[in-house]
């Protein structure tokens, strides 16, 4: 069988409470297919105890570098940094807060064996849905991406690419959305990997939640000047068609998916005012609490 060698990417500011499991469950995944050959924790500006924890895991395993910047520049700026130190042709890129289900590396790279295939997104699924005071709201959100995910690949939270591009604008809030239409641009297939599950963790309540979503909006804005896009999930017949698809099956939601509807909608408005009227791109953005 043909083997994929990849090489994982992890970003991490400040993460002293999650690196740990992150960097677990990469060294946990059951490969058959996929060879994992490096793994680089880029640490943007973290003055807490992350630096420490990534040097010991290094200790332990040789595959295990840790990329210091002293100055946090920006996700993409990191991204581009990242690029420079690995030696892989396919790249996964992830973030310290992201926890991988054992066969998520598999199942995200094996796309990469059709050559048509540039970029794959993964499954996320939210785990602290208990803690939050919206995460009813919040999971359902992520559900709605992944319907429109399974019709119109959209790439977010940890993504596998094949490093053909060199660097991405360090301006970009939204680096998935960037190295999507990077990607293609230059001829190559997105597509979704509904069995590579991820598990992240959402906002606590709606104030956090607003400042995600009106920071990722403006990024999304950012990318449609640029580059005349937009993600699947930024498209208004997406959403809908996805919104009637899940009602259908789940009316006893329909509050939930109400409510929802209205915090997105509040924090595309205040992206938009972010974006057109204040003229701001925080691409180096304040981080909520999980």
């Amino acid at each position: 069988m043909k083997q994929i060698p990849v090489s994982i990417g992890i970003f991490a500011y400040n993460e002293e409470n999650a690196i740990t499991k992150a960097l677990d469950s990469v060294l946990k995944q059951k490969t058959d297919q996929i060879i994992i050959k490096e793994i680089l924790v880029v640490s943007s500006g973290s003055w807490d105890k992350t630096n420490s924890i990534v040097r010991n895991f290094s200790k332990k395993d040789k595959r295990i570098q840790l990329i210091e910047q002293f100055n946090r520049q920006g996700k993409s700026d990191a991204i581009n940094l990242f690029l420079t130190k690995t030696k892989g042709n396919v790249v996964v890129v992830t973030g310290a807060d992201i926890r991988l289900h054992s066969k998520s590396i598999e199942e995200i790279a094996l796309p990469f064996l059709d050559d048509k295939v540039g970029m794959v997104g993964a499954h996320p699924v939210p785990t602290n849905i208990a803690q939050s005071k919206i995460g009813k709201e919040i999971a359902l959100l992520w559900k709605l991406h992944h319907i429109i995910s399974m019709q119109h690949p959209k790439c977010g939270e940890t993504v596998a690419f094949r490093k053909v591009i060199k660097a991405i604008p360090k301006q970009s809030a939204v680096d998935e959305a960037t190295i999507e239409v990077l990607l293609k641009l230059i001829g190559y297939q997105v597509v979704y990997a509904p069995r590579a599950i991820v598990y992240n963790k959402i906002p606590l309540n709606l104030n956090e939640f607003l400042t995600q979503r009106r920071r990722v909006y403006a990024g999304h804005k950012w990318i449609t000047q640029k580059y005349n896009y937009q993600v699947s999930t930024m498209k208004l017949q997406n959403d809908f068609n996805a919104i009637i698809e899940y009602f259908i099956s789940h009316p006893q939601d329909v509050l939930s998916l109400s409510k929802l509807i209205s915090y997105e909608l509040m924090g595309r408005l205040l992206g938009w005012f972010d974006f057109y009227i204040l003229n701001k791109n925080p691409y180096v953005w304040k981080m909520v609490k999980r």
